[in-house]
């Protein structure tokens, strides 16, 4: 498991729009915010949620680049595609009745060996969803930050090419 993050969280999902319907893709427009600003992705998915995580990733890995110093963009790209996060864990329940019930939402994240779980409540449960991944993911920041020092130290000792990336 990743080391719990005592700090303020260093993402957070500013807001979403979710459309979805039984003869339509599943379409999530996520704004992630980071120390860098504002990103704003938009993507699809086989369900509401699965919209959303992809739009999240796609943002964070955008945000992440900008730590890339030095490294050509073909290697940034090759490092991305070498690298996911793994959702190992997935549980969705009601935690009170009615109405107005509360969905809690458990997810397990894996990144590189690191594996980081998050809980999000909330009324909406895509939401709730949202906010269980984003809790993961905040976790596992420092072994991306650290796997991204790795890469960028390597290319730069290989002359700019990096693991996975063109020799």
């Amino acid at each position: 498991m990743a080391e719990p993050n005592n700090t303020a969280p260093e993402y957070r999902v500013f807001d979403f729009v979710i459309t979805t319907g039984n003869t339509i893709k599943s379409t999530a427009t996520v704004t992630l915010g980071g120390k860098l600003g504002k990103t704003v992705k938009t993507r699809y998915g086989d369900g509401p949620i699965d919209a959303a995580y992809d739009a999240i990733n796609k943002a964070l890995r955008l945000d992440l680049s900008r730590s890339f110093d030095g490294v050509r963009e073909p290697d940034v790209k090759s490092f991305w595609r070498s690298r996911s996060f793994e959702l190992t864990k997935f549980d969705i329940r009601a935690v009170t009745e009615g109405k107005d019930s509360l969905g809690e939402t458990d997810v397990t994240l894996r990144y590189e060996g690191a594996s980081a779980s998050g809980t999000g409540l909330d009324n909406d449960i895509v939401y709730s969803a949202i906010k269980a991944y984003i809790a993961a993911v905040n976790e596992l920041v420092p072994a991306i930050r650290a796997d991204i020092a790795e890469f960028c130290k390597s290319s730069a000792e290989i002359g700019g090419a990096g693991k996975g990336g063109a020799t």
